[in-house]
């Protein structure tokens, strides 16, 4: 098995190098571009809108990270830190925030950022129905002015990491967004941040230059050029051949290949990532959660980590990673045992019924693979077991609206780096894509939301932890473990988020 991927990632690696050469990634550059500090990153897919209010998408975010500021900024250590904001402050509960602007930050225009354009953005967003930006402040009633530097955001409810919710708001300038007007701002935007657009050629290239005047300094690099690359092999070829500097995300069967390559090494990260299974329990095929844990015990998490991941993922037994703020490292996986999962089904009566599982296949690296794996592990206790796999653009809107029939693999990455976004997406009532419903597990999400002792917020999200994993409610699967391609004149390490930001590094030390 092992050779045989080998194999064929070779073959696929030296195709993709003739496919590389015919694109151009071999053209030659001039003395200038060789004098000046160019660092080239690939992405599966260009952006649609580099206009940051009215899109979401992850790979659209790793361009707006260099391009625009927030009021506060992700650390690459998870803890949130200043960037807009100087400082800020809670009152209320947690209901009202206060933040201090910082003086001297421009925009590439030259104009300065000022509290009226960060209230005018947030107040944009709320406009817009819209917006996938708008959900994020669901729960603001009021956004003030304060003095000439400080903005106060009046919250609905106590919300303890709004703090970390505000990354995820890029800030506009006022005049010169209504100045342009939506549709040209989306195609020739300005932002605070470290670099500046200039220019995106659709499906080729998005190109950015240092902000000399940023206020954090000005980046160690010149231009930074975010390529669309589709193919795992492409973007493979590209770092081989020095045409691309980093390439994030490697699939386990390119890292050992081009880890042998001279002038490329392979960081290695563990990410904000989990994967897991998700039951629909309102379905009566899944209602029983005898069954629930028979699925969970079928699952050898250790064979699928180690062997078809090739350890490029960690067993776990929680959604929230190891590195978001929340996880319970004392909740372990559910352990692999084929026979107590023959007496679950046994005791709850099942006679071959049908469950389908649903999975998109090209949102993690090996999606398809490991949701293969399950499927036989499910086969081999008596299960019967349909796969349907699809595109992350066909799952997607399922997962979102809530029309997942049986069971289903998904993953998720939050990138302010706090398990409370996870409450909200798969466990509370009101508003969670998950099936499973619990009165208490509404009640400890509320309560964390509003507990401003850091410890006592983690005991009361380990509650939700472990009632999931008694209920089994969700099979987590795995952590994943994520490697990065990168050229050897390039100083740069991944970060746990997932996130791209060139504005505090990298270092380039050759052409």
């Amino acid at each position: 098995m092992t050779q045989q991927w080998e194999r064929m990632t070779f073959i696929r690696l030296a195709g993709a190098l003739t496919v590389a050469s015919l694109m151009g990634f071999a053209a030659s550059t001039t003395a200038a571009q060789a004098q000046e500090r160019r660092l080239v990153v690939a992405q599966s897919a260009d952006v649609l809108t580099l206009d940051p209010s009215v899109n979401t998408a992850a790979l659209a975010i790793n361009v707006y990270l260099n391009v625009y500021d927030h009021l506060t900024q992700i650390n690459a250590d998870g803890s949130v830190g200043p960037s807009l904001a100087l400082s800020w402050d809670i009152a209320d509960g947690a209901k009202v925030w206060t933040f201090k602007v910082r003086g001297g930050a421009k925009f590439h225009d030259g104009t300065l950022v000022t509290v009226d354009d960060i209230i005018w953005t947030y107040k944009k967003i709320l406009a817009d129905a819209k917006s996938p930006v708008r959900p994020y402040l669901k729960n603001v009633t009021a956004i003030d002015k304060i003095g000439a530097d400080s903005v106060r955001f009046t919250l609905d409810t106590p919300f303890i990491t709004f703090d970390r919710q505000v990354t995820l708001v890029s800030v506009l300038p006022q005049k010169a967004y209504e100045a342009l007007g939506p549709e040209k701002f989306s195609v020739q935007p300005i932002g605070s941040g470290p670099f500046k657009v200039v220019r995106w050629v659709k499906d080729s290239m998005v190109e950015l230059v240092a902000n000399a005047d940023y206020w954090g300094g000005a980046p160690q690099v010149d231009r930074v050029t975010f390529r669309p690359v589709p193919t795992e092999a492409a973007r493979a070829a590209g770092l081989a051949s020095g045409e691309l500097d980093i390439v994030p995300v490697l699939p386990p069967t390119l890292v050992a290949s081009l880890s042998q390559r001279p002038g490329i090494r392979i960081e290695k990260v563990p990410s904000n990532r989990t994967v897991y299974v998700g039951f629909n329990v309102t379905n009566p095929g899944l209602a029983d959660v005898k069954l629930r844990r028979a699925i969970d015990h079928a699952i050898d998490r250790e064979a699928i980590t180690s062997k078809l991941l090739r350890g490029m993922g960690t067993p776990i037994g929680q959604i929230p990673a190891p590195v978001l703020f929340g996880h319970d490292p004392a909740i372990k996986a559910t352990a692999y045992d084929p026979a107590r999962s023959r007496q679950l089904l046994a005791e709850v009566g099942y006679k071959g019924e049908k469950i389908v599982f649903q999975y998109p296949n090209n949102r993690w690296a090996f999606a398809e693979e490991v949701a293969q794996a399950i499927g036989g592990y499910l086969k081999a206790v008596g299960i019967q077991v349909e796969l349907q796999s699809m595109e992350f653009s066909a799952f997607f809107p399922l997962w979102l609206g809530n029309k997942l029939g049986h069971m289903y693999m998904f993953s998720l990455g939050i990138t302010v780096m706090d398990a409370d976004l996870i409450l909200n997406l798969e466990y509370e009532s009101e508003v969670s894509h998950g099936y499973w419903r619990n009165a208490e597990v509404d009640n400890l999400a509320k309560q964390q939301r509003a507990e401003t002792d850091p410890e006592q917020r983690k005991k009361i999200m380990s509650q939700v932890w472990r009632m999931s994993q008694e209920n089994a409610a969700f099979a987590p699967i795995y952590n994943e473990i994520q490697a990065y391609g990168v050229r050897d004149r390039v100083k740069w390490s991944p970060r746990p988020d997932e996130r791209l930001n060139f504005g505090y590094g990298p270092i380039l030390t050759g052409n």
